[in-house]
């Protein structure tokens, strides 16, 4: 009998280990607000409308399939994203699962021995709809917008582009985009083209504080009173006098 509990028990615990690998694994993205925009400058197709500016960042989360794993080497995961929740503070970027509008043309990253980000590089296309198109710059379907996010030896930075006339389309490394990926775009502010730009970004599996709600000090609070005690004085003193 306890050899069969045992089998038993064996057996649940093989069953349940794909289900715990396959847990989706929550990743925060946010990056500094842009240093450098560069807003379209005419709408020759009317779908031009996104205008940047430096208060503006990439922000928000995306979740892979497990949790990434010690000492990765320019892995590729695209075939592990899951549900995209990501804003560059004029456009988007929101699916359960990626789907053909929505494509992960790179999606590649490095860790060290504890599992830590070390390297990644992700862009992110949006589509403007089937079947897409490329270097027609008179047709809706060749544009893309696009969000990059990398951190290289060289410092981590995120540039972001909407409306982009895309040049060539193609598979990623792992080959799942189908084409739809853009490898190479080109913002023409003439053609209705915005981009933008931050010198710093981080994905992490912490979220990013809220933004700070600045408070009055003791001595605002009563200078405020006192300000609103004078106004009052200054609101009743004609009714006296009509009186």
């Amino acid at each position: 009998m306890k050899s069969l509990l045992g089998g038993l028990a064996a057996a649940a615990c093989l069953m349940s280990a794909p289900q715990v690998a396959a847990q989706a694994v929550t990743y925060y993205v946010q990056s500094a607000p842009y240093d450098s925009v560069s807003n379209y400058t005419a709408c020759p197709l009317g779908g031009c409308t996104a205008t940047f500016t430096t208060s503006q960042r990439v922000s928000g989360s995306f979740t892979i399939f497990g949790a990434l794993t010690p000492n990765m080497v320019d892995e590729v995961i695209d075939v592990r994203l899951g549900d995209l929740n990501l804003s560059d503070g004029q456009n988007t970027f929101q699916t359960d699962f990626l789907n053909w509008s929505i494509v992960a043309q790179t999606a590649q990253v490095s860790t060290d021995a504890s599992g830590n980000l070390t390297y990644f590089e992700f862009k992110f296309d949006k589509m403007h709809g089937l079947p897409v198109a490329q270097a027609n710059a008179a047709d809706p379907k060749s544009y893309v917008t696009s969000i990059y996010l990398a951190n290289t030896p060289g410092g981590s930075y995120a540039f972001v582009q909407s409306n982009s006339l895309c040049m060539i389309r193609g598979d990623n490394t792992g080959g799942n985009t189908y084409g739809l990926g853009c490898i190479n775009a080109t913002s023409n502010a003439p053609q209705g083209a915005s981009q933008a730009a931050s010198s710093a970004v981080t994905i992490s599996l912490t979220p990013p504080p809220p933004p700070a709600v600045p408070t009055m000090s003791e001595w605002a609070m009563i200078l405020l009173g006192v300000l609103l005690a004078g106004g009052a004085a200054l609101h009743l003193q004609p009714r006296r006098q009509t009186a």
